[in-house]
């Protein structure tokens, strides 16, 4: 059993982070000791002083994790943009074997550690010389996708899982987040079953996250009652 799970998207802002907190949360509930990592993350939010990775922070609150984020997260860029951009506008030279040793702390430290992207599999870390999906396979370690429920996500699934499949990526299935349960969403999830005959772990409802406090409480119940820890288990193998 691998102790790493790769969580990437199709697209930026597709819930790679909210698929984490609840995977990582569902987990911890279960009394295992999990733990996400952010290797890069840009769009950091600056707070006495010091940029504070906001993923980080989110998995922290969801799954009650008691952890400094600079455990959590190697690289915090202020830009939201790509990494390799807000890299080189910032002047922070993105060492690979520096969260490659983060990664190995947290795994020597946790019993699962989930290794959130940023962006899709093809988004740059160093321009022209490394890439997501190059990070992903350093790791070694399986990976879930991320994918919207509506209009477009056929294609973008698709393409993802088919890119991944071709570097020998072990894809363990597809989260479906922010499901209205619609006839289009549906055939969307059939259609993407058939094309790459991956599996389909979990379908995420839509959320109101308003109130910040009732925003917790059903982010949590809301993949403990879509992911029963024998398929979160499951994902690592």
């Amino acid at each position: 059993m691998q102790k790493g799970l790769f969580i990437v998207g199709t697209d930026t802002d597709v819930g790679k982070t909210f698929v984490t907190a609840g995977i990582t949360h569902v987990l911890r509930k279960n009394s295992f000791n999990a733990i996400s990592f952010k290797p890069v993350q840009s769009g950091g939010i600056l707070k006495n002083k010091k940029l504070i990775a906001t993923d980080a922070e989110f998995v922290k609150e969801i799954a009650a994790i008691k952890e400094d984020d600079v455990v959590m997260n190697t690289y915090c860029l202020k830009e939201a943009v790509s990494p390799h951009i807000a890299a080189e506008k910032e002047k922070v030279e993105i060492d690979v074997k520096k969260i490659i040793d983060d990664y190995a702390k947290l795994k020597a430290a946790y019993d699962y550690v989930l290794v959130e992207g940023a962006g899709g599999v093809v988004v740059p870390l160093i321009r022209d010389r490394y890439y997501i999906y190059d990070l992903i396979m350093e790791l070694n370690i399986p990976v879930v996708i991320v994918a919207r429920a509506g209009v477009g996500t056929i294609n973008h699934t698709v393409l993802t899982a088919d890119f991944l499949r071709r570097l020998g990526v072990k894809i363990k299935g597809f989260i479906v987040n922010q499901y209205s349960g619609s006839y289009y969403e549906k055939d969307n999830i059939e259609v993407i079953k058939k094309i790459t005959g991956l599996d389909v772990v979990a379908t995420i409802y839509k959320i109101d996250l308003k109130e910040e406090k009732e925003a917790v409480i059903n982010i949590r119940q809301a993949f403990e009652t879509s992911l029963k820890i024998e398929s979160v288990l499951d994902l690592f193998h």
